[in-house]
């Protein structure tokens, strides 16, 4: 299987599980001990609860960026394209779904920078992934040229299928 360099690089997954999710455990674990001390006291129940509702909205929050960023990683298995989904993987056989690309804007990231391609693979009957060819969690980067050689191959083998010839095309002239 080649992975294809889509969604964080592992060094920002250290960083949020090594970091960022102790550090939301331990937030949660001081202010939630204060809450409950509020909320044990019949004059300051209100104050406790209004106090573990931004506790909560936060958590969501962490809790949606990690499954947004969990589900951004690809690989390619032969002409299979694979997707980290929750629970376990969603495969889409690039032989035989309809296969188109778009540009879009990022949205759920800080990438500003306009428009980016991306891959839309539609099985038939079945369900539609969009993948970016040029990753805003990556600042924009394209993918390596042998990664969209893969991708194009395993679209059309003959590179007659458009999207095949493009990306096969984007993987030899960048620029």
């Amino acid at each position: 299987m080649l992975r294809l360099n889509i969604g964080p690089p592992r060094s920002m997954w250290i960083a949020w599980l090594g970091c960022l999710a102790p550090m939301t455990a331990l937030l949660n674990l001081a202010l939630g001990a204060l809450c409950g001390a509020f909320i044990t006291d019949s004059e300051l129940r209100i104050i406790g609860v209004l106090m573990l509702l931004p506790l909560l909205l936060l958590d969501g929050l962490v809790a949606l960026m990690s499954v947004q960023y969990y589900r951004g990683a690809f690989w390619l298995d032969g002409r299979v394209l694979v997707r980290r989904v929750l629970p376990g993987h969603k495969r889409y056989d690039l032989s035989t779904a309809q296969i188109t690309l778009e540009s879009a804007e990022p949205t759920w990231t800080s990438w500003r920078g306009g428009v980016l391609p991306r891959l839309v693979v539609r099985e038939p009957g079945g369900s539609t992934t969009r993948m970016w060819l040029r990753d805003p969690a990556r600042r924009g980067a394209l993918l390596p040229p042998d990664q969209l050689t893969a991708l194009a191959q395993a679209i059309d083998p003959r590179l007659r299928h458009p999207a095949a010839t493009h990306l096969h095309h984007l993987a030899t002239h960048p620029f």
